[in-house]
């Protein structure tokens, strides 16, 4: 899943855990309301006085220590699962601030840390901190997108569901994001592209972290310059320059959202593709769906 490598690391931004505290704080004090404001300052001060004297190895905040911080908070305070949710999610925006990157990609390195933990059910945290049940049939959904993407690939490659499917699976993006993306976020020649994060997250919507780099596939490179060279239509009644267009503009969530039901039928039908798990299913791939999987697929793999 390219989308998560090299997520955490060293950053050069700030000299210690403390004065990236210090700044992050700094800016929520005048941008975010005062609740919010606390209980930011109250978790991250929490996390200061447990973290020891770090070296410089250790001075930035990674998911193995959130994870065992956690844990600590589990063991130690009498706070329900929800309140311990609530500081994990404050401690996400955080470590995004730190390491400029999207909270959703954090918060699934995170589960994957807690997967293996003694002192955190994790079936108790996943859909609060995720917003999505990693108990679903990951075998169903694998089989089912296998299918739409093979026969995308097959049957309309470069189309523009084909293009907007494997960017959501390839940078591991909310729907949203990808329907929201401009032509020049696009980056084939380098296989990146830019993708800009909800303001569902503070951090976001603070003006602190509202974008980041992905890595796509060489195959979705490709498709996504046939796409721009022959399927995709110029707008005509729009000043901005989105990526997937209509002949008058953005293309809307409504379109998006059938034309991967479409193809998904076409999928289950198409020879030589459909296994036969999906073959006659009645259950369409919606795009949702696909952001779900390619979370579920990460945090198989760990």
């Amino acid at each position: 899943m390219t989308c998560f490598e090299q997520v955490e690391g060293t950053s050069d931004s700030f000299e210690s855990l403390d004065s990236a505290a210090e700044s992050y704080l700094s800016e929520l004090s005048s941008s975010a309301p005062d609740s919010t404001f606390w209980s930011h300052q109250t978790v991250i001060t929490k996390l200061r006085e447990w973290i020891p004297e770090p070296s410089s190895s250790e001075a930035w905040l990674e998911s193995h220590q959130l994870c065992r911080f956690v844990e600590y908070l589990a063991e130690n305070t009498a706070q329900d699962i929800t309140t311990i949710c609530g500081h994990m999610n404050s401690l996400i925006n955080f470590q995004s601030f730190i390491h400029q990157e999207d909270p959703n990609i954090l918060k699934a390195i995170l589960l994957s840390e807690i997967k293996s933990s003694d002192v955190i059910d994790y079936s108790e945290i996943d859909e609060h901190i995720l917003g999505i049940s990693t108990g679903a049939d990951i075998q169903s959904l694998s089989d089912r997108i296998s299918s739409l993407v093979t026969y995308l690939r097959e049957r309309q490659f470069g189309t523009r569901v084909h293009v907007y499917v494997e960017l959501i699976l390839d940078t591991c993006s909310q729907a949203g994001c990808v329907r929201n993306l401009e032509l020049e976020n696009a980056n084939s020649d380098n296989g990146t592209i830019v993708i800009s994060i909800p303001e569902t997250h503070l951090v976001s919507k603070a003006g602190l972290v509202t974008q980041r780099v992905a890595n796509i596939s060489p195959e979705t490179s490709e498709a996504l310059e046939e796409f721009i060279a022959y399927e995709r239509k110029k707008p005509t009644e729009i000043s901005d320059n989105p990526l997937l267009t209509t002949s008058h503009g953005r293309a809307s969530e409504s379109t998006l959202r059938r034309e991967v039901k479409q193809a998904s039928e076409r999928a289950e039908e198409y020879p030589g593709v459909a296994s036969p798990h999906t073959r006659h299913q009645t259950s369409c791939v919606v795009p949702s769906e696909i952001w779900q999987y390619s979370i579920l697929q990460f945090l198989e793999g760990q």
